[in-house]
């Protein structure tokens, strides 16, 4: 993953987004992998050259941030598109693969699949979504700390504890063939329901009980006077 393909991923989910044509999105990977991760090549050539021409820290800084907000906006649009994601993982999902497949809805992989939460092997802590999104609904936290503190390598059977997979399948094309049939299923929806519903597990995600029960009211006293229903 480099700053090309993230800014292309943001493009093309924001697109999407809007698009009246399009209901649910299947992200998956073309080749032997979901991801693997950054493109380090980018971060020592590219990313660390225009830091060297700084001289300043506290200047050096503002560009490193500046960076790394974008790099967020770009896979947050996978988070925000306001159409359901669903992952088909195959092969490695490593680092930044992780973050992209958790800014998704729904995460379905393939049973030889690899993960690793690497940041920390990077002298990072995970920046765009792992730390930020996963951490808030995960259903085994000692597990989870483990893996991010250790770097180490886990198999689908670890994702699945911590909450990352809902499903596992034999091989890649089972994977993918199950996330678009579940696709197909969620598309014969309302898409005024489905759009409710993410907004609300996005809204309820960072508010309380009471915020939340508030804002859907609010919501729903909107949308069911629609004749779609």
């Amino acid at each position: 993953m480099n700053i090309l393909l993230t800014r292309e991923l943001k493009t093309c989910f924001e697109q999407l987004s809007i698009d009246k044509t399009c209901r649910v999105v299947v992200l998956t990977g073309a080749g032997k992998a979901f991801t693997s991760g950054i493109d380090v090549k980018y971060l020592s050539t590219v990313a660390l050259g225009e830091l060297s021409q700084i001289d300043d820290s506290a200047r050096k800084a503002l560009h490193l941030r500046r960076m790394i907000k974008r790099t967020q906006s770009c896979l947050r649009a996978v988070d925000q598109c306001e159409k359901p994601a669903i992952a088909a993982i195959h092969g490695h999902c490593l680092g930044a693969g992780v973050d992209l497949s958790v800014c998704c809805d729904i995460r379905y992989s393939s049973c030889d699949t690899t993960f690793s939460i690497k940041e920390v092997d990077m002298s990072l802590a995970a920046d765009v979504g792992t730390l930020q999104i996963l951490a808030k609904s995960i259903t085994n936290h000692s597990l989870f700390r483990e893996l991010v503190f250790t770097a180490r390598t886990f198999d689908t059977n670890e994702a699945q504890q911590i909450g990352l997979l809902s499903r596992v399948f034999d091989t890649r094309e089972a994977v993918l063939h199950a996330a678009i049939n579940l696709a197909s299923a969620i598309a014969r929806k309302s898409p005024v329901a489905t759009l409710g519903s993410k907004i609300q597990l996005h809204y309820a995600r960072d508010h309380s009980s009471d915020d939340n029960f508030n804002f859907v009211s609010t919501w729903n006293s909107g949308m069911l006077l629609l004749k779609i229903l």
